[in-house]
């Protein structure tokens, strides 16, 4: 069994507990955020999220359906679409001595479709707003090891509550990497994370490992919650495989659910896993296709002393995706 530190904030102060590292929520944000250990430990650009320092994405779902809801919701029976528009735009990078700050700006809309629209059940999500910026922070200590330090300020809430800086999200990790092999094509790296998000902050540990082959023929990278793997068929085409656990953790508009307990948050997830191609249309513009199924799929809504209130899941569903994007580094 996994451990998680978790500091909750109260009225008058601050109580720190360990907890047993079960809940879906807290395995989510472990898992999701150690992805951006991937981003950290990189010296040469090898991430492909550093690559794409601009862009914009479609991801488009088959309908779904909710289970475990509560007696007479309005959404028993009723099929949802869930859209997503993503954009993001590098921020002009700045260099100090041998210390490189690397940061972006991306907004992303959840946009959810019912066959039956029903206004009065405040479980019925209509849009996710959601606006991020991801800040790094890289200093080399010798020719194999960097220190690393990310900053990931997010805002989202739905539609209905608007977003405030009030429900500002903080997420930061601090971590090392070190590369291995004469040709510096293996690179893990370790860190430790920390993410404060109304009123609960989460301490967790992350792992990554890069790996691209000595010809440039082969790209693999492992760190949890995605999984890319691509194969250079040429200059300007590329295939593989691709997963990742996407959340979104978003204030609400607050309401009384059917037990009596007040909802104030929630969180939205779900794991893609598919095929994906990638296609150089001109210079450093690429297309990305990719295409497969949304699984394990939860909405898990929470009160203002960070306890579930309800956690629904929702059937498997399958997606496709388009993204066209500018690219620097690898080729």
């Amino acid at each position: 069994m996994k451990t998680v530190i978790v500091a909750k904030t109260g009225h008058i102060r601050s109580k720190l507990r360990i907890s047993p590292y079960r809940k879906a929520t807290t395995r989510t944000s472990c898992l999701c955020v150690a992805a951006f250990l991937s981003l950290l430990f990189s010296n040469k650009s090898h991430s492909q999220i550093i690559q794409d320092i601009g862009g914009i994405a479609v991801t488009a779902h088959g309908k779904a359906t909710f289970n475990d809801l509560p007696a007479g919701s309005a959404l028993s029976g009723n099929k949802f679409q869930l859209n997503t528009y993503d954009a993001w735009l590098p921020v002009p990078p700045i260099k100090i001595g041998r210390t490189s700050i690397f940061s972006n700006l991306s907004y992303r809309l959840m946009d959810f479709n019912y066959d039956h629209k029903t206004d009065n059940d405040p479980h019925q999500l209509e849009r996710i707003h959601e606006i991020k910026s991801i800040i790094i922070v890289r200093h080399p200590i010798s020719k194999k090891w960097s220190v690393l330090v990310i900053a990931m300020p997010t805002l989202a809430a739905e539609a209905k509550q608007g977003v405030s800086f009030n429900d500002l999200i903080i997420d930061g990790i601090a971590g090392v990497s070190k590369k291995f092999g004469a040709a510096s094509n293996l690179e893990i790296g370790f860190g430790v994370h920390a993410m404060y998000s109304f009123g609960e902050t989460l301490i967790t540990p992350g792992i990554s490992v890069d790996y691209h082959s000595k010809n440039k023929k082969w790209l693999a990278q492992f760190y949890w919650p995605r999984l890319n793997v691509l194969y250079n068929v040429n200059a300007n085409t590329q295939v593989g495989i691709a997963g990742s656990i996407d959340w979104t953790r978003f204030k609400l508009k607050s309401y009384q659910s059917e037990n009596g307990k007040e909802v104030d948050y929630a969180q939205f997830s779900t794991i893609h896993a598919g095929l994906q191609v990638q296609r150089r249309l001109i210079g450093g513009v690429w297309l990305q296709v990719q295409g497969g199924v949304g699984l394990f799929n939860k909405y898990e809504l929470f009160d203002t002393n960070q306890k579930t209130v309800n956690d629904f899941s929702f059937s498997n569903m399958a997606y496709g995706k388009a993204a066209l994007t500018y690219r620097i580094g690898r080729k």
